[in-house]
């Protein structure tokens, strides 16, 4: 009942036109018997602001330079509007300001043996990361890890915290979360930004009947164990978090242990960083523009059947200082769109399953195999339905893998799940297999479910040292021969080629196509409209190619039409140009520059066009007749 009714009276007040309001809170000067309202006036406490009820175009705005540590930010039943969000964020000079769930707290010891010290008042709950005398200290997973020198701290089973130390730790300083400090639920319309999220089982936990939440320029996970969860405790979809918009923002766990002396056994990869996004009950959404660094299990996970229509994009995903994490990873999720993402060196393959989601035009380079367990060789995607569904009807198209040590792409016969009518065309896979005999592209024999009726058409598999790249049910085949399995199990397997593609500079990550590139109109029909720099698929009068960028082709005079219907003039110009002709002919009239570009878009037949912005050079037309014949002119600006 309360719920709603701070949720009716701030609608009500919102709708009535009250003057928003700022509210400044400075962790040094501040006072919480202030009004707040000016930052000479500022309140001190996140207690304060949890109090206040906050109405459409409010803003509460954190001190730079500080920090509010133990205090948990209630973002709870308060509602923006479409035109008025409530803003979460930051005022003056300095480093964004800091909210932490890490404090210090005291334990007494007894001695076990030898140098293992049992506490006598354990936390309840997991610490997760632990600072031993201000310094971050890595979690032993069973008793015979804690040695002192790696592993300094175990939480077991029994809620119980022991430690590796040379004296009674009783005057060590022990610092930890057992809190999140941000939490948002039953609240909509909310913008978060610039602010530093430190500590806590998750750094930012969105909950449930929490809707159009904007957050935006954050860094976040350092002492986190994840970074932002998504979830709800509804089972009823209409309660799921709806348009989740994370844009701009740095998740670093500042995790960079070496633990890959545990080896292989049960939970060895868990030691204190997981997720640094996971979203297990979300409908509609976006992650862009966002890096993501050593988180232990996955960068992006959007981890079950209740997450759907999400768009990740612009992303890059690494974790180079770690023995197991950073993968992207979908499991259940449905409808959502996955691109223009770059996973870059980590140590753990891609988990790309669910149904009906596109993934395209994502780059993955470097994935390398935990030293965790060194009989699993670890693959750049991976079809592997071990979750709750079958994985059906995704399409994975103009990706680029390069330089994985195990296969690129991999559909698993150690699965729970079917796994059918997936379509894997137009990628790059380039040097990949490094430590699989170069084995590139695997289907695996089924063992369990079936795997069925997926497609592989017009990919390039290119390996410098063989030709043998393609492992289709246990027999290794070059890549002709792998066309020539078209109708087993359904598969239908086509136009696949294994030439060099011809990159401009791969050495230097210029992955564009060279002129004469085998992948320049190789391609098969893509659901993407765009390539990764933003270009048209296909490029106008072309067919698609394979990789992530489309081949933007250098016009010349000599091919350029010049019919006597279409004039263009003045030739040459400096200010305006007119093209005049017959409406009933042409249509999509573009200008481009030499290398193909569009630099004009839409033009209008018998009006002047400005070209006065344009730089001086050699220009062209490009037109579409009634029988979608291409016609270029040449148009010299001077």
């Amino acid at each position: 009942m309360k719920r709603i009714t701070l949720l009716f009276l701030s609608i009500i007040i919102a709708i009535s036109g009250i003057t928003q309001t700022t509210y400044y809170i400075d962790a040094t000067l501040g006072h919480d018997s202030n009004d707040g309202i000016t930052p000479a006036t500022a309140w001190k406490t996140i207690d304060k602001v949890n109090m206040q009820l906050l109405l459409a175009g409010d803003s509460v705005l954190f001190k730079r330079d500080e920090i509010w540590a133990g205090t948990r930010l209630y973002i709870e039943n308060i509602a923006g509007n479409e035109n008025k969000n409530i803003v979460y964020g930051a005022y003056g000079a300095g480093a964004k300001p800091i909210l932490s769930s890490v404090i210090t707290h005291a334990h007494s010891w007894i001695n076990t043996t030898g140098n293992i010290w049992k506490a006598i008042n354990p936390p309840s709950d997991n610490p997760e990361r632990m600072l031993i005398n201000g310094i971050e200290k890595l979690r032993a997973n069973i008793p015979s890890e804690l040695d002192g020198i790696t592993y300094f701290w175990l939480y077991d089973d029994l809620n119980d915290l022991y430690i590796y130390a040379d004296t009674d730790p009783g005057n060590f300083t022990f610092e930890y979360s057992t809190d999140f400090p941000i939490i948002i639920g039953w609240s909509n319309n909310i913008t978060i930004r610039d602010l530093n999220i430190q500590g806590g089982w998750t750094g930012i936990f969105i909950n449930t009947l929490s809707k159009n939440i904007h957050i935006d320029s954050l860094s976040i996970g350092k002492y986190c164990r994840e970074g932002i969860i998504v979830s709800s405790g509804s089972n009823n979809s209409q309660d799921y978090p709806e348009n989740i918009i994370i844009e701009n923002s740095n998740f670093d766990s500042y995790f960079n242990f070496d633990y890959s002396s545990a080896g292989s056994y049960s939970e060895s990869s868990d030691r204190g960083s997981s997720d640094g996004f996971r979203a297990s009950a979300l409908t509609t959404g976006e992650i862009r523009n966002c890096t993501f660094k050593n988180w232990g299990h996955a960068s992006i996970s959007l981890a079950s059947s209740n997450v759907s229509y999400v768009s990740v994009y612009n992303n890059l995903l690494t974790s180079p200082d770690i023995c197991y994490g950073g993968r992207l990873n979908v499991d259940d999720a449905s409808y959502n769109d996955i691109y223009n993402n770059q996973i870059i060196n980590t140590s753990v393959q891609s988990q790309l399953n669910g149904q009906y989601n596109l993934y395209h035009h994502n780059i993955f380079n470097g994935t390398t195999n935990t030293p965790l367990n060194p009989t699993i060789i670890d693959a750049g995607i991976e079809l592997q339905g071990y979750a709750n569904s079958d994985i059906i009807g995704n399409v994975y198209e103009n990706n680029l893998f390069i330089n994985v040590e195990g296969p690129a792409f991999r559909i698993s016969g150690n699965n729970g799940n079917e796994i059918y009518d997936n379509i894997i065309r137009n990628n790059i896979i380039y040097e990949c297999g490094t430590i699989t005999n170069s084995e590139s592209l695997v289907v695996e024999q089924d063992l369990f479910q079936e795997s069925y009726g997926n497609y592989f058409q017009n990919n390039l598999i290119f390996n410098s040292t063989t030709s043998q790249t393609c492992n289709f049910r246990g027999i290794v085949y070059d890549v002709d021969s792998f066309n020539l399995q078209s109708g087993t199990d359904g598969y239908i397997i086509n136009n696949n080629i294994a030439n060099d593609p011809l990159f401009i500079d791969f050495e230097n990550a210029n992955y564009q196509l060279q002129a004469g590139s085998s992948c320049i109109d190789a391609g098969t029909a893509t659901l993407a409209t765009v390539d990764f720099a933003g270009n048209a698929i296909p490029y106008p009068g072309t067919n698609p190619d394979i990789g992530i960028f489309e081949y933007q082709q250098t016009l010349n005079i000599e091919s350029c039409y010049t019919g006597n219907d279409i004039v263009v003039y003045p030739v040459p110009s400096s200010k305006y140009i007119t093209i005049s002709g017959n409406n009933n002919n042409v249509k999509d009239i573009n200008m481009l520059n030499i290398n193909g570009g569009v630099v004009l878009k839409d033009i209008t037949i018998n009006k002047a066009t400005d070209v006065s912005t344009l730089t001086n050079g050699i220009y062209f037309i490009t037109l579409k007749t009634a029988n979608s014949l291409i016609i270029r002119k040449v148009i010299i600006l001077k």
